[in-house]
């Protein structure tokens, strides 16, 4: 039985002497330190419109990155993805200072923190809780839906694998269960059951696993040690299973997630309670609310400008929409003008990470087109 973190996404800011080059010699002078798997990094474009990226794939390390020079996404910023493949290599000691390396290396956002154990088993395999969850006799508090993958032959059973997925990708908090024996094509049958924790979720969580490292640290307790039950404790946390099976078939009743248990294929797994999940705020986001309050306080002045510059559009000879379209991008361009980019990014941060990044990517292509369309219509009157 393996268990502990199996993906960190960390994003950087340039500055303090942080950079992305400095940066990467720190992660290879670990991956020697310690004596983990490495390779020649390869050299190649970034990924979300970053514009350059650094891989090694034999040790499972991305850095992507856009200097502040460079024409790309988030100018000023490098992304780290710490992959399943490093935390492999790694035991609980080395993955606890890698942890604690990251942390150290100045102001950071984490956008993503994935957690997984891996057990050996006989009769509990994943195309066997997809038949309980089919039938009524599992669910998992807090998701809606669950979906199976995998090709079935004639038996009903998966020769390739199955998949388990739990709730939506694109969720703050998502979970699967897989055959990993059958991925990684080797080894006894074995099930792999991860949680992918995103947003503020994952920021929350990295902070409580930071702060059981630290205490290991005064107490003289293994951070390996904490760190796998820190770990089994987000799984049972985030992918909390119960067992249904006295209303399969029937309607659940309104309290069901109060009433049920967990099943025994699942508890037997843990030795000790899950993690305190913060509950997810239900809130209005900054940016709709920064939103309305702009239309409610400015509404009457911006759309009464709205007009003025439409008057003025038709008097330079333009009709119809064109003078009102003319109008709309000159109001554009205003506001991105004097846009603060850093209030810009903290309202695409209430987004999932690569969403995030896409959008910032957009906003700044929209005020680089804007800019240079305006300079164009000046021109054109002298």
């Amino acid at each position: 039985t393996t268990c502990g973190p199996d993906t960190v996404h960390a994003t950087f800011k340039e500055g303090g002497g942080r950079s992305p080059a400095e940066f990467a010699v720190l992660l290879e002078e670990f991956q020697k330190m310690y004596d983990l798997p490495s390779a020649p990094t390869l050299t190649d474009r970034g990924v979300s419109g970053f514009a350059q990226a650094a891989i090694d794939k034999a040790a499972g390390i991305r850095l992507d990155w856009t200097r502040p020079d460079q024409a790309g996404a988030n100018p000023g910023t490098f992304c780290l993805q710490l992959k399943g493949a490093w935390f492999e290599a790694a035991d609980g000691e080395t993955a606890s200072d890698m942890i604690q390396l990251i942390a150290a290396y100045g102001p950071l956002r984490i956008t993503r923190i994935d957690f997984q154990q891996t057990i050996r088993v006989s009769k509990y395999t994943t195309p066997w809780f997809i038949t309980q969850f089919e039938s009524g006799r599992l669910r998992v508090v807090g998701r809606k839906h669950y979906e199976p993958r995998g090709t079935k032959d004639h038996a009903g059973d998966y020769p390739n694998g199955a998949t388990l997925y739990h709730g939506s990708r694109t969720s703050e908090r998502f979970a699967r269960q897989y055959d990993k024996h059958l991925q990684a094509k080797f080894g006894p049958p074995r099930r792999r059951d991860e949680v992918e924790l995103k947003g503020q979720t994952a920021r929350d969580v990295w902070a409580d696993v930071l702060e059981d490292l630290s205490q290991s640290e005064r107490l003289g307790v293994s951070r390996g040690a904490t760190l796998q039950r820190f770990s089994k404790g987000a799984i049972r946390a985030f992918l909390p299973i119960r067992d249904t099976s006295r209303w399969a078939g029937k309607e659940l009743p309104r309290k069901w997630t109060e009433m049920a248990k967990e099943p025994a294929s699942w508890s037997a797994l843990f030795d000790d309670e899950a993690i305190t999940v913060k509950p997810r705020e239900k809130r209005v986001s900054g940016l709709l609310k920064s939103y309305r309050y702009a239309t409610e306080n400015f509404g009457a002045a911006l759309s009464a400008m709205f007009v003025l510059r439409h008057a003025q559009a038709c008097k330079r000879g333009h009709e119809g929409y064109e003078a009102w379209h003319r109008a709309s991008y000159e109001m554009l361009a205003d506001y991105l003008e004097t846009a603060n980019e850093d209030r810009v990014r903290d309202f695409f941060a209430e987004m999932p990470g690569s969403e995030a990044l896409k959008a910032h990517a957009n906003w700044q292509l929209l005020k680089k087109d804007l800019a240079e369309w305006r300079e164009i219509q000046e021109n054109s009157r002298m």
